[in-house]
């Protein structure tokens, strides 16, 4: 068959295809061969996949020493009505509708901050006092139990000097809720 009457449409099988040298076929969906890179390309995603496989255990093994709880953020701001500065766990509902109402400034505050199941929970709070300017936070950044004691890390900032910052008193504070434990808090300073 001559191959000027055959019709414009893809060769969808190899038989249909030009034979080339070595018995070969090319076809409109057939791939050159050269095996010597295709094997060296291989090699390399494979050395790829291992290098990945390696750096994720690594990073799971290190994740596997991090004995710190589960940390659920309840409120963290400038403005609490408590005007010293507190590190407090809180176990039962009763204490935290205490606290609550000292660090409420306005009824409005006060709904803003998520229920917690006291059965299963508990709050550790932190309080900065009261501040003079603006540029001053407090967070509780990890929560970790050992054998005597729960580890409580807090980190406070404030503004460096010179700093540009609202001139107005405040008074940071964050409130988290972790899984209930009867181990003896321990504030640490977290750098």
């Amino acid at each position: 068959m001559n191959s000027m009457k055959r019709p414009l449409t893809p060769s969808l099988s190899p038989s249909e295809g030009d034979r080339v040298a070595g018995g070969r076929v090319r076809g409109r969906f057939m791939v050159p061969m050269r095996g010597w890179k295709t094997v060296g390309t291989a090699m390399n995603v494979i050395q790829s996949l291992l290098v990945g496989l390696f750096f994720v255990c690594l990073f799971n093994c290190v994740n596997a020493n991090d004995r710190s709880l589960l940390i659920r953020s309840l409120a963290k701001g400038a403005l609490s009505g408590i005007k010293e500065a507190k590190q407090e766990v809180i176990r039962d509902a009763a204490a935290w509708e205490r606290f609550r109402k000292q660090h409420s400034i306005s009824e409005q505050s006060a709904e803003r901050i998520p229920p917690v199941d006291f059965s299963k929970e508990m709050i550790v709070a932190a309080t900065m006092g009261t501040k003079r300017t603006g540029g001053y936070t407090i967070e509780i950044v990890r929560v970790e139990p050992t054998e005597k004691s729960l580890k409580i890390f807090v980190k406070r900032t404030s503004p460096p000097p010179g700093a540009l910052t609202i001139q107005a008193l405040t008074a940071p504070f964050h409130f988290v809720a972790v899984p209930k434990s009867d181990l003896k808090p321990e504030f640490v300073e977290a750098k």
